[in-house]
């Protein structure tokens, strides 16, 4: 495996790997309390829209998703295999540029609240917690997902 990525638009020729990496880094952050076969259930034939991939030579690894119109940062994930090598650190500046190129000033996401990596992860780049959590029931698990707000 090398360490070199390169990041590009996403194709629709990349659903399957977008949905691998989703499930997999969802299962290495979460399956631990969502449980792995409800976590395996659950994205079963999902497909899930994407802006941005990273790649290597293996293949697409990491992907990011965003909302223009609201702001949203909706989906940024990285396969373990590909986790640590600064692939997500550069998809989330491009969705930072791309929502302020459309006018944004404020971006925002939810991440879960126990992932204290990934929101270490966001608070190292600038987010800051702010406002209140979305609480919701997912498969039968309750989520409490903190709400990350970055000025543009």
């Amino acid at each position: 495996m090398t360490s070199a990525f390169r990041i590009r638009p996403a194709a629709p020729s990349d659903a399957d790997e977008i949905s691998d990496v989703l499930l997999q880094a969802s299962l290495s952050a979460w399956g631990w309390f969502v449980g792995y076969e409800r976590m395996k259930a659950a994205n079963r034939g999902q497909r899930h829209p994407a802006n941005l991939v990273a790649e290597d030579d293996d293949g697409v690894f990491a992907f990011v998703s965003w909302d223009e119109r609201s702001g949203e940062i909706v989906r940024l994930y990285a396969h373990p295999r590909g986790q640590g090598r600064g692939a997500g650190a550069a998809l989330l500046e491009a969705a930072e540029e791309a929502l302020r190129d459309a006018g944004c000033t404020e971006a925002w996401l939810n991440t879960e609240e126990r992932g204290t990596a990934t929101r270490r992860f966001y608070e190292r780049r600038g987010w800051v917690e702010s406002g209140a959590p979305r609480v919701r029931d997912w498969h039968g698990v309750h989520l409490v997902e903190p709400r990350y707000v970055k000025k543009l």
